[in-house]
């Protein structure tokens, strides 16, 4: 009986401790920016952001990658506060792709 009752409570801090370990990893921080450039690069979509809040690109010249999911969407709103001379708010996490640039998770109007 002791033995089970261990067990259920291993299992229980082994759970809690991957929950509140998931949940810390997975923040997404948000910069606020003008975009300047986006374009492809092979089989990826890169973005250069200029005037942020915060250095969204982890030092690489302003330059993020898109995430690959909700690419076409982010590059829409991306293109469309482009031509309206607008900012963007965009979130990131940390990831970084092959070549160490941040992966862009979204992007939405900045409304300033």
């Amino acid at each position: 009986m002791k033995l089970r009752k261990l067990a259920y409570t291993l299992v229980g801090i082994a759970m809690s401790c991957t929950l509140f370990a998931g949940n810390s990893f997975a923040a997404e921080t948000w910069a606020a920016c003008t975009p300047a450039k986006i374009g492809p690069k092979g089989a990826i979509v890169r973005i250069q952001v200029t005037g942020c809040n915060i250095d969204p690109s982890a030092g690489n010249s302003g330059w993020m990658t898109l995430n690959t999911t909700g690419t076409d969407q982010m590059m829409a709103t991306i293109l469309t506060a482009m031509s309206l001379t607008k900012p963007v708010a965009i979130a990131f996490d940390g990831t970084k792709d092959a070549e160490g640039y941040n992966y862009a998770t979204a992007v939405i109007f900045n409304n300033l």
